[in-house]
């Protein structure tokens, strides 16, 4: 048996034993603020995943690979952190480290730096920071049109921990008793050369951004820009407000200026082009009386391909990639896929509902959520129940079940994964 099954097999038997009883304590020095403090998980993840073999998709992520029906993947996962506090300096690290096996690629094994640095606080409401650092710039759950500084989240899994650039930025807060209660303002530099934040662009940029905050009549507003250099010039503005103790609304808007856009017709003639690209998001948090949490989002990608776009996609890779092809064009399909194709959501309209509950019937300790998302314009759409125990001292146990369909050349129906079972087993120390 797998070490992630044996390992969540006995997880959920000792959960059966343990979930009876329950133990409370309190200890003062818990709440107080240590000088040097380490934390962080042991996760180990079982996928078992129902292949399509015959899509262009799988022979563009296994090439040369045979077709297979289904596919098993473990996955052992350890982040640590650590921080040390000095008064007016903090210093902190956040580090993963993730072992990765399946039948169809070698064992894949890598440990990055997901966050570090130093940060001063200056003075009342002065704040200098330098270091690798995830900004959650953004109202928005599953997607962020404002993130101008910052990996995207994973629709699927927006709680997944994110790695960030390197980076500079000194931050002012200032409270007032007046309708604005509250204004920020934050400056950054993220720059790119040939050994930093290679990732985020073009090298030999400073990429200046910048972030004003207000706190006004009870509404939060971000203004944000991010200036021209590895990546075009942004700008934008989010919100969100509590309208009752229930209910909560946010959204998003964002405008990139001379947004490089490329397209690739059925027969393989490629197009590159330029153009201002808006994107927005539009969504709600609502609590019911039973205590299940809904989140609904609409999110529009100005810049993504509409469904005409990406039935196209999907003819010329299954020209390119049919047997026989050549290396040639399987080299040009995958160029395509890298130039904007092969984003996680490179649709043009989404929307995201999800409802979570935790304890339903009476299940102390337990959780559900059942997610769905859907291309609106293609008609394809993806289907994720889930559930989750966390009654053991520092484990958390989840099981979720990812569901893929919709029409031919559709986005998440041409995907190399049909259906995937997650089984995961997650302990803190």
């Amino acid at each position: 048996m797998n070490f992630a099954a044996a390992v969540f097999t006995v997880a959920l038997t000792v959960a059966g034993i343990a979930s009876g009883a329950e133990q409370f304590s309190f200890d003062a020095s818990e709440f107080e603020k240590k000088i040097f403090d380490t934390s962080g998980y042991l996760e180990e993840k079982l996928e078992a995943m129902s292949l399509r073999g015959d899509a262009p998709a799988y022979r563009l992520g296994y090439p040369g690979k045979p077709a297979r029906k289904s596919l098993v993947r473990s996955t052992t996962t350890l982040e640590a952190s650590a921080r040390l506090n000095l008064d007016a300096f903090v210093a902190d690290l956040r580090a993963q480290a993730v072992s990765a096996h399946d039948a169809l690629t070698d064992t894949r094994s890598e440990a990055t730096v997901m966050d570090s640095g130093v940060r001063w606080s200056a003075g009342p409401g002065y704040v200098v920071d330098i270091g690798k650092r995830v900004q959650r710039w953004g109202k928005g759950y599953a997607w962020s049109p404002v993130g101008f500084i910052e990996r995207p989240r994973d629709a699927n899994d927006p709680q997944a921990s994110r790695e960030g650039f390197v980076m500079a930025s000194g931050e002012w807060t200032k409270r007032f008793e007046s309708p604005v209660s509250t204004v920020g303002i934050t400056g950054l530099i993220v720059p790119t050369s040939g050994r930093i934040n290679t990732d985020f662009g073009q090298t030999g940029h400073v990429n200046p951004a910048a972030k004003l905050y207000l706190l006004a009549l009870d509404t939060d507003l971000d203004l944000l820009w991010r200036g021209k250099g590895a990546r075009p010039q942004s700008f934008g503005v989010d919100f969100s407000r509590n309208i009752s103790s229930a209910l909560e609304v946010h959204g998003e808007w964002a405008r990139t200026l001379a947004a490089p856009r490329n397209t690739v017709t059925a027969s393989g003639v490629t197009r590159s082009a330029q153009a201002n690209a808006d994107a927005w998001l539009l969504g709600l948090r609502y609590l019911t009386g039973g205590e299940v949490t809904w989140i609904v989002e609409y999110y529009r990608n100005g810049n993504g391909f509409s469904a005409r776009e990406l039935d196209a996609y999907g003819e010329f890779l299954a020209y390119a990639l049919a047997p026989g092809a050549g290396a040639a064009l399987e080299n040009k399909a995958r160029a395509v896929a890298q130039s904007g194709y092969g984003r996680p959501n490179p649709g043009r309209d989404y929307l995201y509902l999800k409802a979570s509950v935790s304890e339903p019937f009476g299940w102390v300790y337990g959780a559900a959520a059942l997610t769905a998302m859907s291309n609106v314009h293609d008609g394809s759409w993806q289907l994720t129940p889930e559930v989750s125990y966390s009654g053991l001292a520092g484990v958390e146990l989840r099981a979720r079940l990812v569901l893929l369909a919709g029409p031919a050349h559709a986005e998440f129906a041409e995907k190399a994964v049909r259906n995937r079972l997650e089984l995961q087993a997650r302990f803190f120390f």
